[in-house]
């Protein structure tokens, strides 16, 4: 069978509902009397500011193939935010009181739309907000919300809002180019009164054997020391979890997450990449999300499903393949 009769076979046996393209909806949220330039000045410690008794931030009220959530994007790094995007958070709760607030950091520009529209067709939380490290970084994960037709607009009155055009983008590029001085980097804080959770990761592999799975990567940030989220088993489903810890970033000596998945989805029917320190984590990301795998939701599971879980190493044994360090 060729490759592409499989893969096409493949997309066709996997259920529809896992993954979405159709028309994604932002219906930016109004402005509330909380949150003004005088909030503003107060987290930023910064006089000068205007007391604006308005402020409009980048919040939405998302609406993607039934699904409904909020979700919003500022400068931060996952963990602390710049004043601007504290106000996005507080913005989200007023929508959500007590819901979890799943954070996306962002750093690649050249993936950052990437992240941002996949992460839009599979999020199935109540709030997700997107954290970009600098303007850069945010400009690219943040513009094509404007020009891209997978995405229409709406005012907080429901009013559509016109998608730019190429000229549009062209002029903007253009006056961006002509800015010769850049701002002083926003100083990030934490924000009171909020645990953010990460949002999940998620792949769909097909395998050269046919078998196809979910496969997902979380961060470990200190050497394993940071503790996974309650519940991880959930995001790829099965009867059999590998949970494997990556040491490198992908490339470093010829390893690669991809071969990795494809080998133990002989065994395993989900695969969890669980990266040594955010270094790694990206890397596996990129490689990923270059390679145009699909991002899609967790899967819904029996009630009672218990699956057997098994932790493995990705260092190398004699034969090349994983080493078995703990099971459970």
């Amino acid at each position: 069978m060729g490759e592409a009769k499989r893969r096409n076979e493949q997309k066709a046996a996997w259920p529809r509902s896992e993954s979405y393209r159709g028309m994604i909806d932002l219906h930016v949220l109004p402005p509330v009397a909380s949150i003004d330039g005088e909030y503003i000045r107060r987290l930023t410690g910064n006089n000068d500011l205007p007391t604006a008794p308005e402020v409009i931030l980048r919040a939405f009220r998302a609406e993607v193939g039934g699904r409904v959530f909020q979700v919003g994007f500022c400068l931060g790094d996952g963990h602390a935010f710049s004043p601007v995007g504290i106000a996005v958070i507080e913005r989200l709760a007023i929508e959500k009181p007590g819901c979890s607030l799943h954070v996306v950091p962002i750093v690649d520009e050249d993936i950052a739309w990437d992240i941002v529209l996949r992460h839009l067709r599979t999020f199935t939380g109540e709030a997700l907000l997107f954290a970009y490290p600098n303007s850069d970084v945010y400009d690219a994960g943040t513009a094509e919300i404007s020009y891209s037709a997978d995405v229409r607009q709406f005012d907080y009155d429901g009013r559509p809002l016109r998608r730019l055009s190429a000229a549009d983008r062209q002029k903007n590029r253009e006056r961006k180019a002509e800015i010769l001085g850049r701002p002083t980097p926003p100083r990030f804080l934490a924000a009171p009164g909020h645990a953010p959770e990460d949002a999940p990761w998620i792949f769909r592999i097909g395998t050269p054997a046919g078998k196809v799975i979910r496969t997902a990567v979380w961060n470990g940030r200190r050497s394993y020391a940071h503790e996974m989220p309650e519940g991880i088993e959930r995001w790829v489903g099965g009867d059999r979890i590998a949970i494997v810890q990556v040491h490198s970033p992908v490339g470093v000596d010829r390893r690669s997450s991809l071969d990795l998945t494809h080998h133990l989805a002989k065994d395993f029917d989900g695969v969890i990449h669980w990266a040594r320190d955010t270094e790694t984590f990206q890397s596996i990301l990129r490689s990923f999300i270059r390679l145009d795998l699909e991002s899609v939701s967790p899967p819904e599971l029996p009630q009672g499903w218990e699956p057997d879980i098994t932790i493995l190493a990705a260092n190398e044994g004699r034969s090349g393949e994983p080493v078995d360090e703990a099971a459970q």
